[in-house]
């Protein structure tokens, strides 16, 4: 059976991590594809960069690709789009496309909002601002802080089997095979204790999402036209916050994924294959 750690080592035999200090953070990044070819970056669920690892391979033939695992100490969701902004502009990197899953999918929102330059946008497995699954961190903002401390003073050991029991939250209709693969992928976060910072961060990143103001069609005004929505059928978020999201963006391309929840853009190669059309089809 395959699993997700066996295929990181895989990975990482032929790509390596850059290491850099931009704007006083210390973060690190794998790219590759062709020098010249535009650049899609990817923005992360749960700070997990790893996720991408199969989109990465997909790509990087055709397009430059940019993985990048966060600095854990960033203290906004500004801060840290400012960061990444910050990385790009020290690769020399214009017009990207930007590729957010997740909570991920909210920074790549805010991150067209904020910097004009994108070239297009792909949203996976996301909403926006405007979300009722934001609605508890509004009513009680205390929450998050509590949540926080609370997975801070938890031992890892806990930790890590509460992450492995996510897959029967993230993966409910998927084939055995499926399922496997996609508690592999937990099981890989929950071996390495390094995650747990990552985590923490990415729950304050979440917690910080109820400051900023709500995106409007107009935030994409750069992007329209180009772009790309996959949304799982059966998402942990709600039908009436996909919808939100699908109403906001301006001229999207919108598909509802076969019957999948809300993890298996990690590992279905339809998504990728869904992602391959839609950048064929975009015209510079």
């Amino acid at each position: 059976m395959r699993t997700y750690s066996a295929e990181e080592k895989e990975f990482l035999k032929d790509h390596s991590y850059a290491e850099d200090v931009i704007d006083g953070h210390r973060l690190r990044y794998i790219r590759s594809g062709p020098e010249k070819a535009r650049t899609i970056v990817f923005m992360n669920g749960l700070e997990i960069q790893q996720m991408f690892m199969r989109y990465v391979q997909a790509f990087e033939d055709e397009y430059r690709v940019l993985m990048i695992e966060y600095p854990t100490d960033t203290k906004s969701n500004d801060e840290q789009l400012s960061v990444i902004n910050s990385l790009l502009e020290k690769l020399n990197i214009k017009a990207p496309i930007i590729v957010g899953a997740s909570d991920g999918g909210m920074q790549a929102q805010l991150y067209t909002r904020k910097y004009k330059d994108v070239f297009a946008l792909i949203l996976m497995a996301t909403v926006t601002l405007d979300s009722e699954y934001l609605e508890p961190d509004r009513k009680r903002p205390w929450l998050n802080g509590v949540l926080v401390a609370a997975f801070r003073l938890m031992p890892w050991k806990l930790a890590s089997r509460i992450l492995t029991g996510k897959v029967n939250t993230y993966y409910e209709v998927e084939t055995e095979d499926e399922m496997a693969y996609g508690a592999s992928f937990f099981q890989m976060i929950a071996d390495d204790r390094r995650n747990k910072s990552k985590i923490i961060h990415s729950f304050r990143m979440v917690g910080e999402l109820i400051h900023e103001p709500l995106i409007k069609t107009s935030d994409f005004d750069p992007v329209r036209g180009r772009i790309l929505l996959l949304q799982p059928e059966n998402d942990i978020f709600s039908k009436k916050d996909q919808k939100t999201l699908e109403e906001l963006l301006p001229e999207p391309e919108v598909h509802y994924m076969r019957g999948s929840h809300h993890g298996p853009w990690v590992l279905q190669e339809d998504y990728i294959l869904m992602i391959r059309d839609f950048l064929k089809g975009l015209t510079e």
